[in-house]
């Protein structure tokens, strides 16, 4: 061997013996069981492993193969797995979707609780392990959260879809419900006065009455059941979070008035662009007029639209100039004209990368909003549930977007919306969007790594957490202020008032002694 070869293998030997000597002890606890949410944090995961941290998972998503420093705790079996599985006829119509909305997630949440109980989780918790961080989901539950209590150690916050109502206290970011949406309704952040009215008060119902009751009691009654009575209420436990990382960017969301513990991850889920399989590659290369593509991402069948909804569709493609790839479940699709090519499974972020790609049909899920707002590709967005509308509301303000009704899907007017995205100005609107959502100055994924490696290093960051958090209620919205003043101006004009009547019976007594 020579000696620069030589020298060279004893440094990177070194780096490597540095690197692993320095690596964080990571916990990261994802109850939920929705693939879509796990997808947005397993990369982040994988990475951090890279880098040479030792990375603990608990999740029902364990890896299929073995990666350095990396564990996982399977937690498969508490509640069903969120993949590849939900028609579309079961989405209620949207007048009671918000309050099924609620109760669903609710429900899921306390299927996921009953994992504290599974031997793994309390093996867990009495192997005297001890963790640098722990990484954990805010979504549907916080009784996982018991173990940054259980366990004394420093925790970062994150989350897959758009701020949650509840979450705004928890980490003291001010919101204004005449311009913030709730994310579970339908609005954008320019409202009609009834509309800031239904959006005020459902705020306040998320945030304090259906957070109380569909998530904070369930959540303590696992952690009584399962952990031990003497461990603080998951409210309490929640507040000592060092920092958020939400899967958002004001280019796409709209920007919001985030403190510095909330920081903006979006595109973190994105690697480069792989090669198509040929089949896709050919059909799309040789498109004069280019590809539309069309998904309801990974969760909803598009399979089980009803036959009329599908020949709605097929009749409007008919008559494009375009070819369209359809993410369609079944083998054949009756009817099917010769521009349409479908496939049960297709890679979507690799597809949505290619230059011939020039429209995409989505539910607009926020991984999916995510991958054509980065690629620059206009969408007629269907939503059905969830944040669904409310990323498609910031899509139709950026105008990149049609928005359908899924409850009235017409051949007319998927056409006339196919017909708004494929315009060339729209088009160079999404570019243009994209050159914006790209221009940052440090990727997602180094972005999040490293404020987790910052957390990590420095024991946690109640540095970047405003006072706001840890104040009750009545004090952060000046309600004590508010009734101080009160009191203090009745006295006030009580006083004038009694003051001014005494000066005026005085007045009155002396001009009636004068006239006697």
């Amino acid at each position: 061997m020579r000696l620069g070869d030589y020298i060279g293998c004893v440094i990177l030997f070194s780096l490597i013996i540095f690197k692993s000597s320095f690596g964080y002890k990571i916990l990261g606890v994802f109850p939920h069981a929705g693939k879509s949410h796990f997808m947005v944090f397993v990369p982040i995961l994988r990475e951090l492993s890279r880098r040479g941290h030792e990375v603990t998972v608990i999740s029902h998503f364990p890896e299929t193969h073995p990666l350095p420093n990396y564990t996982d705790i399977s937690i498969v079996g508490a509640g069903q797995i969120g993949f590849n599985n939900i028609p579309t006829s079961m989405v209620v119509n949207s007048k009671i979707r918000n309050i099924i909305d609620n109760y669903w997630l609710a429900q899921i949440g306390a299927q996921n609780c009953e994992a504290l109980n599974f031997p793994q989780i309390q093996n867990l918790i009495t192997s005297n392990k001890t963790y640098d961080l722990i990484i954990h989901e805010h979504f549907n539950t916080d009784c996982f959260m018991a173990l940054n209590y259980i366990l004394k150690t420093p925790n970062i916050g994150i989350g897959s879809c758009t701020m949650m109502p509840w979450l705004y206290d928890r980490f003291g970011i001010p919101n204004n419900p005449s311009y913030m949406p709730v994310n579970l309704l339908h609005y954008g952040d320019e409202m009609t006065f009834f509309e800031r009215v239904i959006n005020t008060v459902g705020y306040f119902l998320h945030s304090y009455v259906m957070a109380n009751i569909f998530l904070t009691r369930p959540a303590d009654n696992a952690v009584r059941k399962y952990l031990g009575e003497n461990i603080p209420s998951v409210v309490d436990i929640v507040k000592n979070t060092s920092l958020f990382l939400i899967n958002t960017h004001y280019t796409l969301n709209r920007a919001r008035p985030y403190p510095p513990n909330v920081i903006e991850i979006s595109g973190v889920h994105l690697d480069k662009p792989k090669a198509l399989p040929s089949d896709i590659e050919k059909f799309i290369t040789e498109a004069k007029h280019g590809v539309v593509y069309f998904s309801f991402g990974s969760m909803l069948l598009g399979s089980s639209l009803s036959d009329d909804v599908k020949k709605a569709f097929l009749d409007a493609f008919n008559e494009l100039p375009q070819r369209v790839l359809w993410k369609y479940e079944n083998e054949t699709l009756p009817g099917k004209p010769e521009n349409v090519m479908i496939r049960k499974w297709m890679p979507q972020f690799d597809i949505l990368s290619h230059p011939n790609v020039v429209g995409f049909i989505s539910h607009s899920g926020l991984l999916g909003t995510v991958e054509a707002f980065h690629n620059g590709i206009p969408i007629v967005s269907v939503p059905f549930y969830g944040d669904q509308f409310i990323n498609a509301k910031a899509l139709e303000s950026h105008g990149t977007a049609a928005l359908l009704d899924h409850w009235n899907l017409k051949k007319d007017s998927i056409s006339k919306a196919l017909k708004f995205i494929l315009q060339s100005s729209v088009l160079e609107k999404a570019k243009r969007q994209a050159r914006l959502f790209r221009d940052r100055p440090m990727s997602p994924m180094d972005t999040a790594i490293w404020w987790i490696e910052y957390v990590a290093r420095n024991g946690g960051a109640d540095e970047l957490r405003p006072a706001v958090v840890k104040m009750p209620f009545y004090q952060s919205a000046l309600l004590d202020v508010g009734l101080f003043l009160l009191t203090v101006i009745s006295i006030v004009v009580y006083i004038n008032f009694k003051l001014s009547k005494l000066i005026l019976n005085k007045l009155f007594s002396k001009n009636k002694v004068k006239k006697d």
